[in-house]
C-alpha cells in the first residue's frame, strides 16, 4: 500500500487516486465526493481532473 500524500505533495492537477491518498476515506466514498460535486470536477472522457484549488475548498481552506 502507498502511504498518504500530504497537501503541498500534491500536483495542481488531481485524479481520483490521488484524494484516495490524501483523504482519510475509501475509495467509494472518493467517487462519492466526486460523482456528487461535493469536491468541484471536470470531467474529460470518462475520467474525473480535480484541481488542489478545488480540494482545498473542500476542506475549508484549512489545510497544513
Amino acid at each position: 500500500m502507498k502511504r498518504a500524500l500530504r497537501y503541498d505533495e500534491l500536483p495542481e492537477v488531481l485524479t481520483p487516486q490521488h484524494l484516495i491518498r490524501f483523504l482519510p476515506v475509501g475509495r467509494n466514498a472518493v467517487y462519492d465526493l466526486l460523482n456528487t460535486q461535493r469536491i468541484r470536477n471536470v470531467r474529460v472522457g470518462q475520467k474525473f481532473v480535480i484541481l488542489r484549488s478545488a480540494l482545498r475548498e473542500f476542506l475549508g481552506g484549512d489545510v497544513e
